[in-house]
């Protein structure tokens, strides 16, 4: 078998496995990010929030009609870290424990930035309602999404590619 076959394989491969992976975790991530941001938000002094189920929450804002906030998969960090982790066997060249730290790192930090971005939007919507819960989703959630995952590829680069020594000022290239 050549090397592009192989390859295509290999993606073809990741393809499928991220697939797979995302219809068996999906339940679970989603039902941990909703128990962490209720925790979270009850922590810090908040009743407000009850679970009604694994990933919908009843909020029950003390000025405003109670409301159902469902966690679905695309509200979940699931797809960004398998996509991180699809990058692992895409990087033959750093050492496999670079690889797993690289996408670990970006991957806690993934998880901890959509379970802040799902708390403040609980908390938004405790605050102001359901109609201010879908406007911070939709806007600044999206863009905080759009942060952290940026700043988790940033990570991730930071862990994987070699370091080069300046020698008398000048870069030189491993």
């Amino acid at each position: 078998m050549d090397r592009s076959t192989r390859t295509l394989l290999m993606v073809l491969g990741i393809c499928v496995g991220a697939v797979v992976a995302f219809v068996a975790l999906q339940g679970l991530v989603r039902s941990f990010e909703a128990q962490t941001a209720t925790r979270i938000l009850r922590a810090l002094g908040s009743n407000g929030v009850h679970r009604a189920g694994s990933t919908r929450l009843l909020i029950v804002p003390g000025h405003r009609p109670a409301f159902h906030v469902l966690i679905t998969p695309s509200c979940s960090s699931l797809a960004s870290v398998l996509a991180f982790a699809c990058l692992l066997p895409l990087s033959p060249h750093a050492p496999a424990l670079r690889r797993t730290l690289g996408v670990t790192s970006a991957a806690a930090l993934i998880v901890c930035g959509n379970v802040l971005r799902v708390t403040g939007s609980i908390a938004v919507g405790l605050l102001a309602g359901r109609a201010s819960l879908v406007l911070f989703h939709d806007w600044v959630g999206s863009t905080f999404t759009f942060v952290y995952t940026l700043v988790g590829y940033v990570v991730l680069l930071t862990v994987l590619l070699p370091r080069t020594p300046r020698i008398h000022g000048e870069l030189t290239y491993a």
